[in-house]
């Protein structure tokens, strides 16, 4: 396969003449997936750029718990895994093929150093990510809901099912999201009037 024609069709590498695109695709390294075969895992350090050259992936929050939420797939000339580029964060999500899928990989340094070489491509991956974070956050307003009844007196939520349950509750149930509990300084002066102030 000639990787140069595959990265000329990827819309990160598109405007890239000739020579550098044999370059970068003397660079990148292939690998095969089969269906199932996990190629990112949430919570890893991998700083790798993916394009796929054949194949599907899906992208999932909390893998293989009660809260697995599907956040997206991608086909044949996409590329994931670019939030790695910007920061030095664990990977914020599973990829899993979802066929037989092949994907092309690029270390960041060496994507880093192009993007140096050309600045549209620091342009493509912010409307990139811009995209995917207006996805996240479709996606959450269907797992939360756009629009929550809750109670104006004690906080609790009504679920779908017309069951009222407390705020904490609804949102651990419905995300990944954990609760610790403390008192604020407002609180504390009015439940503890006598107390010394928790910030002394």
């Amino acid at each position: 396969m000639d990787y140069r024609e595959v990265l000329a069709k990827v819309s990160l590498f598109s405007q890239m003449n000739a020579s550098d695109l044999k370059r970068i695709a003397a660079l990148v390294r292939a690998r095969v997936y089969q269906e199932g075969d996990i190629i990112i895992q949430e919570g890893s350090v991998d700083r790798r750029l993916f394009i796929i050259t054949h194949g599907n992936v899906e992208v999932v929050k909390n893998l293989g718990s009660k809260k697995e939420i599907p956040v997206g797939s991608f086909g044949p000339l996409s590329y994931f895994g670019e939030m790695a580029l910007i920061d030095d964060e664990v990977r914020s999500a599973s990829v899993v093929a979802k066929e037989k899928t092949q994907v092309l990989t690029l270390d960041h340094l060496e994507l880093l150093d192009e993007i140096k070489r050309y600045p549209d491509m620091a342009v493509e991956l912010l409307q990139m990510l811009s995209r995917r974070i207006r996805l996240i956050e479709k996606t959450l307003i269907n797992t939360l809901g756009s629009f929550l009844p809750v109670c104006a007196n004690c906080r609790k939520i009504r679920d779908k099912d017309g069951v009222w349950t407390s705020m904490e509750k609804y949102i651990s149930d419905h995300s990944d999201t954990e609760f610790s509990h403390g008192i604020c300084p407002h609180c504390a002066a009015i439940l503890y009037p006598n107390a010394k102030s928790i910030n002394d």
